[in-house]
């Protein structure tokens, strides 16, 4: 038998959520059994033939709101909100991890002796705070830090340590310990292809573009905006363009419709940007693009407006009318701006009956917001619950790339490297308007080159509701 003890004065309900989480992510055969322990103390085994034991000790500790320094596991150094009780470095342990402080302390933090495995540091809460949002407040704070941690899938590289413990332990009492299968047909990692409908014609982007170029020098640009305006061409339709790309590439993705109906003032510029130039859903040329889109296997999904986020009944007629254009159910949504007010938005797309959002990632950067590449089941700490809704993290967004201050193309592929390493989803958000090269340049090609690695490295390439069903089935297995 192998047993993880996790003894506490008082069970915190993020440490519950995350060996939650833990358990359906790994789909392991293991139990929580608290019948010989106090109401505060958690017990998880796994079962096995013989009378052989190995035990995990988990060390309660307090997450606390600075990073207190770093674990280094393997090849791995990852950031951590507490800090470790130190365990003895003697001949007769092995050391797995090391925890190196922010005043250059330096000792062990996960030790193996025998059959024994020791964490002096609380992984549990680590996991269920980050998946919570403990990660907002550094993003608000600390560009540099920012940059340097988001690049890191904290949740899925803490749970890859702990997962390997009990791999090691199955080793030493010669015993298997399986696991599912995290995508079909034993494919690595999963890439899921979306695109935000925003905006499907230039009107003001013109004046606002032609001044940004000038500015930049870029004298080709500006032609090339000029020639579009001359010729009444429209640079922004560009989805004949990606349907016949992804034909191509033998991919199909989703689109996120925006049905923008909010009023603008003249003597507010904040919202120039989000009214004008918006477009009528049920224009004959939308939902003529909508249905062939649908019937030609794309997912359509709610691009939900920029307010709807904390207006439960704008949402839900911004829900009914795209599923009366479609004539079936609407099962995902993508907030406008990434919007969200956590957790009362999720549990309003919970109650419309949605299946999954993706909102939760970043504009300006790339990676890992809530810490992990890994789909997850929000929790709502105001009715100790997890929710029934997916969320989607995005990894890489379109719009970094419009920077020219950093190798956003290099740290992709790390970004890339890491989602295939953890076995995650890598989410791409592209905007459709930005599939016309001459706009553009670069934009369609750089979507398309991370889609050609993915494929050569055999991920399953897909949209977002054939990740989420993949993921609904696996749980129930």
């Amino acid at each position: 038998m192998i047993s993880i003890h996790y003894n506490t004065k008082d069970v915190d309900a993020y440490t519950v959520y995350a060996i939650e989480h833990f358990i359906k992510k790994y789909k392991i055969p293991m139990e929580i059994n608290n019948s010989e322990l106090g109401d505060a103390s958690i017990k998880i085994e796994i079962q096995s033939s013989g009378n052989k034991k190995f035990d995990l000790k988990i060390q309660e500790n307090e997450v606390q709101d600075e990073i207190q320094g770093w674990v280094k596991a393997k090849d791995e150094k990852i950031p951590i909100f507490e800090k470790p009780l130190p365990l003895e470095l003697d001949f007769a342990k092995n050391v797995l991890a090391m925890f190196y402080s922010n005043t250059n302390q330096k000792y062990p933090c996960i030790t193996l002796n025998g059959n024994f495995i020791n964490f002096s540091f609380d992984i549990f809460k680590e996991v269920g705070y980050i998946l919570a949002g403990h990660l907002e407040r550094i993003w608000s704070s600390n560009k540099n830090e920012k940059n340097m941690i988001a690049k890191i899938p904290i949740v899925d590289c803490y749970e890859k340590i702990l997962f390997d413990c009990l791999m090691l332990a199955s080793a030493k009492l010669n015993v298997s310990l399986e696991h599912k299968p995290f995508w079909p047909d034993g494919k690595k990692f999963a890439v899921c292809l979306t695109h935000d409908v925003d905006r499907v014609k230039k009107t003001f982007q013109y004046v606002t573009h032609t001044i940004k170029n000038l500015k930049k020098g870029k004298i080709g640009l500006v032609l090339a905006q000029l020639s579009f305006l001359l010729r009444r061409e429209n640079p922004y339709w560009n989805f004949d363009e990606i349907m016949e790309m992804e034909k191509r590439l033998g991919v199909k993705s989703t689109f996120f419709f925006l049905n923008e109906r909010g009023k603008t003032s003249l003597f507010s510029p904040r919202e120039w940007k989000l009214y004008w130039g918006r477009y009528d859903i049920k224009d004959e040329k939308i939902v003529e693009t909508i249905k062939r889109l649908d019937a030609e296997g794309w997912e359509i999904g709610i691009h939900g407006s920029y307010n709807s986020y904390n207006n439960i009944k704008r949402m839900e007629e911004e829900k009914r009318i795209l599923e009366e254009l479609t004539g079936k159910k609407i099962h995902g949504v993508s907030q406008h701006y990434l919007n969200l007010d956590t957790v009362e938005t999720w549990l309003y797309h919970e109650k419309l009956g949605l299946v999954y959002d993706t909102s939760v990632g970043f504009v300006d950067e790339i990676g890992f917001r809530r810490g992990t590449c890994y789909p997850y089941h929000p929790f709502d700490p105001a009715e100790n619950r997890t929710l029934s809704l997916w969320e989607l993290p995005i990894t890489i967004m379109d719009s970094v790339f419009f920077s020219d201050k950093r190798d956003f193309w290099k740290e992709s592929i790390k970004v890339l490297e890491k989602v295939e390493k953890y076995n995650g989803v890598l989410l791409l958000r592209w905007h459709q308007r930005f599939f016309n090269e001459n706009e553009f340049p670069g934009m369609s090609s750089i979507y398309e080159k991370i889609i050609k690695i993915c494929k050569e490295k055999d991920a399953w390439i897909t949209n977002a509701y054939n990740i989420v069903e993949w993921l609904t089935m696996r749980e129930r297995l």
